[in-house]
């Protein structure tokens, strides 16, 4: 089946996004209400969640109120929504953290007023997370490492913009990159930095890199977004697609593109849609004092031009014909 990203589903979706991300005054929570909370859900990969969270609640007959904190830095502003959430006392929470270590007090406080918290993507420190739906990171850097060492031969100097700080989800991921391509001792990362999810600061790191190593071969980028703005970097310093081999992971329109275009290289996928049903599924049977699994895990893909046409993107986009 054909999948594509719906302007109007979007439109829709950030309409809920920015009244949930409005100051408010609290309000009872419905009988049946999942909240989500999101460190940055104007960014792609979150639009691509938000269906998949409305979606599968519309399926169980429950309202998923979608919460935005405007950004991973904006740690205080996500504690505060969740307060909200658990004054209101709603049904479930869904949460991915902005900070792993400092949304643990607040889930803490969730599990004590009796409302379950099941972690998307990204792990809260805290043993009072009922659940927590994910992606094999380690494998799915691993993953692109090996495929590094392959198109390079063995051979090159790497950069890496890991993503955010503080966060399990990119310790893991760089852990897993790294690790592999330290079985091969002509291949070095020169330059690393941690950033947020960003095109455009993704793109001023880059163009720093390439200044201080204008030889780098290869670019590891913690998301999508990211890879956008080192390829724009490339562009504008001269190189041509494929001349530094770029790699991510998820696919976004825009990535996708720059997949068929040759200016990325690999991507690995976690099916970001249907881990977001998963999440929603497990916060509602906890909700309905159902044992749930403690860890779901998606499987990766590898998505390369020559493989993206064959690859199963049911839980990667919005399906055709949604609203």
């Amino acid at each position: 089946m054909k999948l594509h990203l719906l302007k109007k589903t979007f439109a829709i979706v950030s309409l809920a996004i920015g009244l949930q991300g409005a100051t408010m005054l609290p309000v009872a929570a419905q009988d049946k209400e999942v909240v989500v909370m999101l460190p940055a859900a104007g960014a792609p990969y979150f639009k691509l969640k938000t269906y998949g969270y409305l979606n599968e609640g519309k399926k169980l007959g429950y309202k998923v109120s979608i919460y935005d904190a405007g950004g991973f830095g904006n740690l205080q502003q996500q504690i505060t929504q969740i307060e909200d959430a658990i004054t209101r006392g709603v049904s479930a929470i869904v949460l991915v953290p902005a900070s792993s270590d400092g949304t643990a007090h607040v889930v803490e406080k969730a599990a004590k007023a009796g409302i379950p918290v099941v972690n998307d993507g990204i792990a809260t420190t805290s043993d009072k997370v009922s659940g927590f739906v994910g992606e094999p990171s380690y494998v799915m850097s691993q993953l692109l490492g090996a495929y590094a060492a392959e198109k390079l031969a063995a051979n090159g100097k790497i950069a890496m913009l890991t993503g955010p700080g503080g966060l399990d989800l990119t310790d893991v991921r760089t852990a897993g990159f790294k690790d592999y391509i330290s079985k091969f001792t002509n291949m070095h990362v020169v330059a690393e930095k941690a950033t947020q999810v960003s095109s455009n600061v993704a793109m001023n790191t880059m163009q720093d890199f390439l200044q201080a190593n204008p030889d780098i071969s290869a670019v590891y980028t913690f998301t999508g977004s990211m890879a956008v703005g080192v390829v724009q970097a490339l562009r504008i310093s001269g190189r041509n697609p494929g001349d530094v081999v770029v790699l991510t992971a998820d696919l976004e329109p825009e990535t996708k593109r720059m997949i068929e275009d040759g200016w990325i290289q690999a991507t690995v996928i976690s099916q970001p849609v249907e881990m977001a049903r998963i999440a929603i599924r497990m916060a509602v049977d906890a909700a309905e004092g159902k044992q749930i699994a403690k860890e779901t895990l998606t499987l990766p893909s590898v998505v390369t031009a020559a493989t993206i046409a064959s690859v199963d993107l049911s839980g990667q986009a919005v399906p055709e014909g949604s609203d």
